[in-house]
């Protein structure tokens, strides 16, 4: 019994030892000054404050949700392209911008695909992709001073959340959300992460399905105590959907990336989502593309 005792102890001792060795004899020094010129416009305060200057009419307004664009230029560029063309007030992305999370790939991927919708704001949150070389996301920080977000535009109510950390979703997540769902004045709120919750029908078990299971059943009693109406997600490139208690969860992640040989031929697209809001409810549709050519479907 002593023994055992004493190989817990060395265990407790080393292992932690060995963790934060490895951690500092693989950092990386990161020059982000590319970056500071960008962050003056991308940044999330910025890129509000550009939202709330839309002349859209309160009552009535359209949003595009999309993820996943890392990896292939070319086809990110034309989902983001034909995004555009919807003529929304602002994109949410839910995460995945780039490859390995350099600086190198921040200006020469995303931010070429976020000036080629301007001027409509790209409002993203991070996804595992966004984690760097030192697993901190400094590069995407540098960029967008936060990795969480919440506003409102046109009496709807929209929130971000990083969940793409090693912690995955943390009571610190579930108590901000709470937070941002308890103040009054939104008619219709909306939640985007980038990591799918693993318990709902429409998880990809494989490859990119690594769904997160701490917290997922309290996030889901959250979101039906406040009638969340749409959970925005990624991760699994495709398109999935499905509605729990009046909740609808939607995976995007058809943004560029190779696509999930895992999805049936509905879910093994490239997508985007269009949110229509009006005085009489929401609208959502899901723009597949179907070869050169693209379909629209009302969920």
């Amino acid at each position: 019994m002593k023994t055992l005792r004493w190989i817990l102890l060395v265990l407790v001792i080393t292992l932690p030892c060995g963790y934060y060795g490895y951690i500092g004899a693989t950092y990386e020094t990161l020059d982000l000054t590319p970056l500071e010129s960008h962050a003056e416009t991308q940044n999330i305060h910025a890129l509000v404050e550009a939202i709330h200057s839309k002349e859209f009419p309160a009552e009535s307004f359209r949003f595009v949700v999309l993820g996943d664009t890392r990896s292939n230029f070319g086809k990110a560029r034309e989902v983001m392209g034909r995004a555009a063309e919807e003529k929304p007030a602002f994109i949410l992305h839910n995460g995945d911008l780039v490859r390995k999370g350099k600086v190198a790939e921040y200006i020469g991927h995303h931010l070429r695909l976020v000036e080629l919708v301007a001027p409509i704001p790209v409002v993203p949150v991070a996804g595992n992709h966004e984690r760097g070389p030192n697993r901190d996301f400094a590069p995407f920080l540098a960029l967008y001073g936060q990795d969480e977000f919440t506003f409102d535009y046109g009496g709807c109510r929209f929130i971000g959340i990083n969940n793409s950390t090693k912690w995955g979703l943390t009571n610190a997540h579930l108590r901000y959300i709470r937070k941002a769902l308890e103040a009054p004045g939104a008619k219709h709120t909306f939640l985007l992460f980038h990591v799918p919750i693993r318990s709902l029908d429409i998880y990809v078990d494989g490859e990119e399905g690594r769904g997160f299971r701490r917290n997922a059943t309290v996030l889901m009693a959250l979101m039906e105590e406040f009638s969340v109406d749409h959970v925005f997600m990624g991760h699994v490139h495709g398109y999935a959907t499905t509605v729990v208690n009046n909740v609808r969860y939607t995976i995007s992640g058809g943004g560029g990336a190779n696509l999930s040989k895992q999805l049936d031929a509905d879910g093994s697209v490239h997508n985007f989502l269009v949110i229509d809001v009006t005085p009489e409810g929401l609208k959502n549709t899901v723009w597949r593309q179907r070869g050169d050519s693209w379909e629209a479907t009302t969920m």
